[in-house]
């Protein structure tokens, strides 16, 4: 009896249900042959790395710009086209258009939703349009650059040829042949540089605009009012519109003012998966206390109040890095603006000492060449750095723009 009973405790214990049968693994499926890791022993040898087999490309000759048709792109139509063709903004604004489940028609949650997710699509459009018009300045830049490297080549071919001549007639020239060749093939690799980069931005800003890549031969030029505001601005004045208008801090006060004890679980959803905006980390303290999966409980509710200062204290610290941000690109624009002039008073002295050369070569004096086409070089390397200040004080004008949040608002409806 005893026996028994031992017996039908045990089967209570364990359960009544069949033994269930042991499962071996499935055979595996490796994807990467399996290998020795026994390196053998060697002596350290040149590396061949000449690139013999790689045939000297015919002279570069000064052509225009490469390419079949241009479109013309502005400045307006970059921030449209790519604000219009963020991938995740899109999912966000197809995601509001889901109705409610069937039983939740709570109004007060279901603003909520759109609300945090209106506000993340429009922050996802500012910075798709900010990076895109990163690109088009940088394609500006390209495509000027590449003019004034085209415009070196006549200085240089003149050079070349006037050292040919005279080391063919025995005449002593003060520029030896080897050397102008050898800037000549650098100018070239420059230019070629810079075409290729001019073809990469195309590829890059097409697809973020939202265009067709073909015809390949059809690129993009920027048509754009590239003049340069020296004025200081409010400083105050542009971090009051950023932390105003700014998408990010907009869902987040969205957040903050929505929280209460029916959208309690939509808000700790939101934050737990921290989609609520793009990029946001959240305490680990924060995480922790909204990442239950159950709904609302007295202890929850009576921790609502600690919820809203955690909020706040959010809030704060994204309104200081959007505040940041924005003195930052001020800063930037004030620096450019500097050194803008300083390189435009540069490029003054040279254009002034090529005058002096072109004057001496009509007067005939000896060596007038030599020394007007080296200044006609140095004014065109002048002239390059001009451009590249230019096109970062245009980035830095993008990058306050987009601190304020100016982008989402300028592409979105009825604007």
């Amino acid at each position: 009896m005893a026996c028994w009973r031992v017996s039908l405790l045990l089967t209570v214990a364990v359960g009544c249900h069949h033994t269930r049968p042991a499962v071996a693994p499935r055979p595996g499926q490796p994807t990467a042959a399996p290998v020795a890791r026994d390196l053998p022993l060697t002596e350290p040898v040149a590396l061949a790395l000449d690139g013999r087999d790689v045939p000297v490309p015919p002279a570069r000759t000064a052509v225009g710009v490469q390419g079949d048709a241009f479109r013309k792109l502005t400045e307006r139509d970059c921030v449209l086209f790519a604000a219009a063709s963020s991938g995740a903004a899109n999912l966000l604004d197809e995601g509001s258009r889901v109705p409610p489940r069937g039983g939740d028609c709570d109004p007060a949650r279901d603003e909520l939703q759109r609300s945090v997710r209106t506000h993340a699509a429009l922050e996802l459009r500012n910075r798709a349009a900010a990076d895109a018009l990163e690109r088009f300045f940088q394609l500006a830049d390209a495509e000027a650059r590449g003019q004034l490297l085209r415009d070196g080549f006549p200085v240089l071919d003149g050079q070349l040829d006037r050292a040919k001549k005279a080391q063919a007639a025995g005449i002593r020239f003060p520029l030896d042949v080897g050397e102008l060749t050898r800037k000549r093939s650098q100018l070239a690799t420059d230019l070629e540089q810079t075409e290729h980069a001019s073809r990469l931005l195309n590829l890059d800003l097409k697809r973020r605009l939202g265009l067709p890549y073909q015809p390949a031969a059809e690129r993009l030029w920027p048509a754009a009012d590239f003049a340069v505001d020296p004025a200081a601005r409010d400083a105050e004045a542009a971090v009051a519109a950023a932390l105003a208008d700014r998408p990010e801090l907009r869902g987040l006060r969205a957040l903050y003012h929505g929280l209460t004890p029916d959208t309690l679980p939509d808000v700790r959803e939101l934050l737990k998966a921290n989609s609520a905006l793009p990029n946001q980390r959240l305490p680990l303290t924060l995480r922790r206390l909204l990442g239950r999966d159950q709904g609302p409980d007295p202890a929850a509710l009576a921790e609502l109040e600690v919820r809203r200062k955690q909020l706040l204290d959010l809030i704060a610290e994204r309104e200081r890095a959007v505040a940041d941000e924005t003195r930052a690109a001020l800063l930037d624009l004030d620096a450019q603006v500097t050194r803008i002039g300083r390189a435009r008073e540069r490029l003054a002295g040279l254009e002034v000492k090529l005058a002096d050369a072109v004057k001496q070569r009509l007067a005939d004096q000896p060596g007038a060449e030599l020394l007007e086409a080296h200044s006609r070089t140095e004014v065109l390397k002048a002239r390059a750095e001009v451009v590249a200040e230019v096109v970062a004080w245009h980035q830095a004008r993008v990058r306050l723009r987009a601190a304020q949040g100016a982008f989402a608002w300028e592409a979105a409806p009825g604007k």
